[in-house]
């Protein structure tokens, strides 16, 4: 009987530790996973801030809705493998997802490269998320707020019909690298960064899937973002000694992304 009851009692321990091993994985994983796609706190978005002034001078632009001031800061390769974290004090400085330099329109927030609709690297904006197509057109000197969907400039932008075969989108990936001309403007994923110029880019972020893998648990990436289809413009307001940029923006259009075609979308990386 007493052999039987220590058989029992080790079983059940067993049993808790088991438990116990298991729950500590999942934290583990969740807390991985939940760190790339979380907003930064109140004490990260403190370091890069926007000055007050910019603030006051925009003010009455910022009071109207789907607008904001967004601080920009120089890509030095702080955020190329999620994975490591690089130990630079300017790495040390921006911990958000993006490290400073990504951000998402479509969620309000700096956002890991691959999720992000604008990424601010070697002097100049491009848009390089997975599944997703960025087009930029410099517009000119035009004042931000009178840029509407009919702004000279913007017929292809906005006509633009997304394409959901992944060959084909491939293939438009491909013209927009190289630049599309229409009307006298320049189309492309990324375009340099000029002073006193408006900007406007339409960011199709697909919807899909896009598997990861973090500690041998696979999760599709799309269901911790926005898929959206959206337009918005912007213009260059500050640049800072250490080479950011503070940009002030508005959104003009959104609405949801079409879902991409893809046979191979079972496509697993690991971070």
């Amino acid at each position: 009987m007493k052999k039987c009851f220590l058989l029992l009692l080790l079983c059940l321990l067993a049993s808790f530790n088991l438990e116990a091993q298991i729950f500590s994985r999942q934290a583990s994983v969740s807390h991985s996973i939940n760190s790339l796609y979380r907003k930064a706190t109140k004490d990260e978005l403190k370091k890069i801030a926007p000055s007050p002034e910019l603030f006051e001078k925009y003010a009455g632009f910022l009071r109207q809705p789907n607008t904001g001031l967004t601080k920009l800061v120089a890509d030095v390769g702080c955020a190329e493998n999620t994975k490591i974290v690089v130990a630079t004090d300017e790495c040390l400085k921006y911990t958000m997802p993006g490290a400073g330099f990504s951000y998402s329109f479509r969620t309000d927030s700096y956002r890991i490269p691959r999720l992000a609709d604008l990424i601010f690297t070697d002097n100049s904006f491009q848009a390089a998320g997975i599944f997703l197509h960025g087009i930029f057109v410099n517009i000119g000197n035009v004042p931000l707020d009178k840029v509407t969907l009919q702004t000279n400039g913007l017929e292809f932008l906005v006509n633009f019909q997304p394409e959901v075969d992944y060959a084909k989108a491939k293939e438009i990936d491909r013209q927009l690298t190289k630049g599309i001309e229409k009307s006298g403007f320049l189309y492309r994923r990324g375009l340099y960064t000029v002073e006193n110029t408006t900007f406007v880019l339409r960011s199709i972020a697909y919807q899909g899937k896009y598997f990861q893998t973090i500690k041998g648990v696979t999760y599709n990436e799309f269901a911790f973002d926005k898929r959206k289809d959206i337009i918005v413009a912007f213009r260059i307001v500050q640049k800072h000694a250490d080479e950011s940029v503070t940009i002030l923006w508005k959104e003009l259009a959104r609405k949801n992304a079409p879902r991409i075609k893809k046979r191979t979308e079972r496509r697993t990386r690991k971070e």
